[in-house]
């Protein structure tokens, strides 16, 4: 699956009345430095109303992403937003809409939704400046940035849309395309940058896909550094290939766990025998696999792990193609009763692929007991990667979420919209052809050290580590494990300061607040981390769930 990072652009506008505000124009200016990216959203709006009125914006940015950014320009005055503690900004928006005065609040309201507070005199036009920053991750060998641009508010017009999309990186970019959008204007600058370009009098009706690849850094990564002040921080970025390791991605042990309970009937039961009938025929001969249905009871395919041969993944099809949907959901039993097939002493990398649309409401239903049930039994490190399949509510996707991370996979959502099957398709593809596993990074000479991925690098994808440092080498020793046996990748660095780099400190504070709020997931929201998050995003002007603007 491309990782799609998405921009929802600034056009809900709610209020009592049935007038709209007019959107005289909207500049959108990002701004992609070594897969980090930073956007900006400038936006001019008309108050068409007799008088003064409070009113609402809400708008999503990418679940990965942070606001840094607010300003407000009133009657040519330009009004900088601070990031303060959650409490301490809400004070502040009371106090000033108390006395009359034009405010602003932004505000995280959950993890991927934000809203805006305004409040302005009659037939004022005022433009909103807004800032926000995410990580543009590598996936299958591509780079893509998504900026939707679709009218999400009929009522809304803009009469003046422009975009302006740069990409520079250490590594020649290779290849810079908008597949389905031929309006965009592409152009290389260097070896090195490229520009994605659009402008229109009206929102289109579609996204701009932007894609984009480069050549890959050395065998033993490449690592970039920045001085902040007295403070020094380096990115190491390490992204083998097949080719460069001289050999072909580990054979896996997987498991495809499937929910049939009665929620799944009708045309998500037909999605998943879509898709997993594709999965399974496309298994290569090395892989062993089962699958289990689970309701309130399971059902498994075998009793044990088979060999991906052509007989045994004809023999699954027709059983995935079999099944139909009926009973509870009992999460517990089915994750249980798949670890219990791993065999701790295989070569093999071990993964389940869990899809569910629902909470467990079968057998143990607590998910606090089920987490600790899972962790105590994954005795051979399985990664779990969940699909978190239709409309759930956030207390049981934050539950599947805590449940993979704690378990070395990760859980992304799906909705029954669009082209769900090619989407879950494409994340499976993401994480079928683990390349490394078992890795873990050493250097001399660094500290507070975060990095982006896992313990395993599946091909195409890369792994960034970020921390601070002192002196002027810096040595890297990569313990890992290939298809070929263990391996060390080792390189001495020369540290040398660039102004290019300046986004790395921020990707750094970035990537620890994230690392941090998944600790949260799994943890619960203990004082040591809510104050490391609110610290590190005070010093670093990020909008979280601790801090408003």
């Amino acid at each position: 699956m491309k990782i799609l990072v998405i921009f929802l652009a600034l056009l809900l506008f709610v209020q009592g009345g049935t007038a709209q505000p007019i959107v005289d124009y909207m500049h959108i200016n990002s701004d992609v430095n070594n897969g980090y990216a930073v956007t900006t959203v400038e936006e001019k709006l008309t108050n068409q109303l007799d008088g003064p009125v409070d009113d609402q914006f809400k708008f999503l940015i990418p679940e990965e992403a942070f606001i840094s950014g607010l300003s407000i320009i009133i009657d040519g005055k330009e009004y900088i937003a601070d990031v303060l503690p959650k409490q301490e900004a809400q004070k502040k928006f009371e106090e000033a809409s108390s006395q009359g005065r034009s405010a602003g609040l932004l505000e995280s309201k959950n993890k991927n939704m934000f809203s805006y507070s305004l409040s302005f005199e009659q037939n004022q036009s005022i433009i909103v400046r807004l800032k926000y920053e995410q990580t543009v991750k590598k996936s299958l060998g591509d780079f893509e940035f998504v900026l939707s641009l679709r009218n999400i508010n009929n009522e809304v017009n803009v009469h003046d849309l422009s975009v302006i999309l740069n990409i520079s990186s250490i590594n020649d970019i290779t290849t810079l395309e908008t597949p389905g959008f031929p309006d965009a204007n592409v152009k290389f600058i260097s070896t090195k940058s490229g520009r994605v370009t659009y402008s229109a009098t009206m929102l289109p009706d579609k996204d701009i896909n932007v894609v984009y690849t480069t050549n890959n850094p050395p065998i033993n990564g490449d690592m970039l550094f920045y001085n902040k002040g007295d403070q020094g921080y380096m990115m190491h970025v390490f992204s083998p290939n097949e080719t460069e390791l001289g050999t072909t991605a580990l054979s896996k042990d997987i498991i495809f766990v499937v929910d049939k309970s009665g929620s799944m009937a009708g045309e998500k039961i037909a999605q998943v025998k879509t898709v997993f009938t594709k999965i399974i025929s496309d298994l290569p001969p090395d892989d062993y696999f089962n699958v289990i249905f689970f309701d309130t009871t399971t059902r498994s395919f075998s009793s044990k792990l088979m060999e991906a041969n052509t007989k045994n993944k004809a023999d699954a099809v027709n059983f995935v193609n079999g099944l139909f949907a009926e009973g509870g959901t009992n999460i517990n039993q089915a994750l249980l009763d798949s670890l219990g097939m791993f065999d701790n002493n295989s070569k093999r990398v071990p993964i389940i692929i869990f899809l569910t649309d629902g909470e467990p409401t079968e057998g143990i239903t607590s998910p606090y007991v089920i987490r600790n049930n899972i962790k105590g039994a994954n005795s051979a490190q399985t990664s779990i990667f969940t699909i978190a399949f239709g409309i759930m509510n956030e207390a049981n996707f934050d539950f599947l979420k805590a449940l993979s991370l704690e378990n070395y996979g990760k859980a992304q959502r799906f909705f029954l919209e669009g082209k769900v099957e090619e989407e879950i398709t494409d994340f499976y593809s993401t994480i079928s052809t683990p390349l490394i596993t078992d890795m873990s990074f050493t250097y001399n000479s660094v500290y507070d050290v975060v990095n982006t991925g896992q313990f395993n690098l599946f091909a195409g994808s890369d792994a960034i580590v970020l921390g601070k440092y002192s002196g002027s080498t810096i040595n890297s020793d990569i313990a890992a494990t290939t298809r070929a046996g263990s391996k060390n990748f080792k390189q001495s660095f020369n540290v040398v300061s660039k102004p290019e780099n300046s986004f790395i400190p921020r990707l750094w504070a970035y990537t620890r607040i994230k690392n941090m709020m998944d600790r949260i997931d799994v943890e619960g929201e203990t004082d040591p981390l809510v104050s490391s998050i609110t610290n590190i995003s005070l010093e670093f002007k990020f909008v979280t769930p601790y801090t408003s603007l």
